[in-house]
């Protein structure tokens, strides 16, 4: 059985500092218990009492015993376990998961999108806690969440966030194409996106009356747009047909389309129409979106960016589906088990990725399925850690 890329990050998490001051009488070593712990979520123990329960019968793994070296595995209480990753230092682990699947990623077109940990909305002896975000970033090629940023103030500081992360080394490959919800329309972060040689599309909702307003009265200039692209009909939820008209309009004698006050090399303006039709009753409805972007191309290309976006979303839906993340408190230092669903739902996507088309056992090849099959085989569960890039 192969164990190269479980062994790495077993070393990888071994680095972290624990945070427990008598080294010496550790009973259950900090990364054998994060390791664990990821290897339960794959298999579908979502949350800390379902954690504890599958770890009391792991004593005698094949598995764990080869990788920690040692002929019985210690299995620690609930309550320690809860303990431990909650004080996990997060930023530590952050690196680690950054670092484990950077080489799965192209990092070309990323999109940025918050989500709310349900289980931080307060009560209780918890009144002094604030409601808890995360700011993901996913690779939209590959559909791998590549970093996080933690909010600890909720939606409103997703924009200085952003700003964190878009001085990250990591995030600063020239023409990479970043794309985000309006509320990240922001000058100061349009400009350095801009400004460093990398590209946005950019969302112009109310959060930005006036210049909504603009790219209204500019495109009406335009006799006809610059360029075109209407997708192929699709159905959403059984029983709707989507049709997406993508429009572009660009100034053809120079880069700048339009000028709106502090924001620099707005180069082109996008108007999306979405039509969805009810296959039942025939009623239609449309509604338009205005994006603008600091680059030229097609409109195809954008069309795809654009619906590219919306794979951030899935992420967000397959962590509340696969892990039920908005079913767990998340009061207190909820950062670091994020960090684990994220891995265990970027391990689903990379199998996904890498056996498209194929089956498993009987049944296609799904993130369902796959984690259906975690849950009752340890050795698929192992294999998934060594999917190539």
């Amino acid at each position: 059985m192969k164990m190269n890329k479980k062994v790495e990050l077993l070393e990888a998490l071994e680095t972290m500092i624990d945070f427990r001051k008598d080294e010496y009488k550790i009973e259950y070593p900090l990364h054998e218990i994060i390791f664990m712990s990821l290897f339960g979520l794959l298999k579908g123990a979502v949350t800390f009492k379902d954690l504890h329960t599958w770890m009391q019968y792991q004593e005698e793994n094949e598995i764990f015993k080869k990788l920690f070296k040692k002929e019985r595995v210690n299995i620690p209480s609930r309550s320690t376990i809860h303990h431990l990753l909650m004080n996990t230092d997060n930023n530590e682990l952050e690196l680690i998961f950054r670092n484990h699947f950077v080489p799965y990623v192209k990092l070309d077109n990323i999109a940025i999108d918050g989500k709310w940990l349900r289980g931080s909305d307060v009560n209780g002896q918890y009144t002094q806690e604030s409601h808890k975000c995360i700011l993901n970033v996913l690779d939209k090629d590959t559909k791998i969440v590549i970093g996080h940023k933690f909010l600890e103030q909720g939606k409103l500081s997703e924009i200085p966030a952003f700003g964190e992360i878009l001085k990250d080394n990591i995030f600063s490959k020239e023409k990479q194409i970043f794309s985000f919800d309006a509320l990240l329309t922001q000058v100061k972060l349009l400009n350095g996106i801009d400004e460093s040689g990398r590209r946005y599309i950019a969302k112009v909702k109310g959060n930005q009356e006036g210049l909504l307003d603009k790219a209204k009265k500019v495109i009406a200039i335009f006799s006809a747009p610059t360029d075109s692209y209407k997708n192929d009909i699709f159905t959403i939820e059984g029983n709707k047909i989507t049709r997406r008209t993508v429009e572009v309009f660009e100034n053809k004698s120079c880069n700048l389309v339009m000028f709106y006050g502090d924001f620099k090399n707005i180069q082109t303006i996008i108007r999306v129409t979405k039509e969805v039709t009810d296959n039942k009753t025939g009623e239609v409805k449309t509604k338009k979106h205005y994006l603008i972007a600091n680059f030229k191309t097609t409109a195809k290309s954008f069309h795809d960016i654009i619906l590219q976006h919306w794979r951030v979303e899935t992420y967000h839906y397959h962590l509340d589906m696969l892990t039920k993340e908005d079913n767990h408190s998340a009061y207190v230092n909820p950062f670091s088990i994020s960090i684990l669903r994220s891995f265990t739902v970027n391990l689903y996507q990379l199998y996904l990725n890498a056996h498209k088309g194929e089956k498993i056992m009987k049944s296609k090849v799904t993130m369902a399925e796959i984690k259906r099959t975690c849950l009752h085989r340890d050795d698929f569960t192992s294999d998934i850690f060594e999917v190539d890039s």
